[in-house]
């Protein structure tokens, strides 16, 4: 939600470009995400700096594969879903992002 949020701010309201708009919005997804993986999912109490910067690194290839699909959707398949390539590009990068986060970004 987070993420299609901020890609309608940045897409609707600031006017960008839905590429550009894309990129923004999982930057702040992935903020988002470290935050509530970090107090909840991992209950981690290591050193939030460190641990924001591994996640980013980690989710960045994610967030590769995240952003290719959708670029793929929506340039590719003409009158595809904005939204919808988002949703689906989330679900393609959702399980290497956790993965990786939990062996890597919050390992203890």
């Amino acid at each position: 939600m987070v993420d299609l949020a901020a890609l309608a701010f940045f897409w609707q309201v600031v006017s960008l470009d839905p590429l550009i708009a894309r990129i923004l919005s999982i930057w702040v997804a992935m903020t988002n995400n470290w935050f509530w993986n970090r107090v909840f999912t991992f209950r981690s109490e290591g050193s939030p700096l460190g641990e924001y910067f591994r996640f980013v690194l980690v989710n960045s290839v994610g967030a590769v594969i995240n952003y290719s699909t959708y670029g793929a959707l929506i340039t590719l398949i003409d009158g595809f879903s904005t939204y919808l390539a988002v949703i689906l590009a989330t679900f393609v990068s959702m399980t290497f992002n956790f993965v990786l986060s939990k062996i890597y970004a919050f390992k203890s």
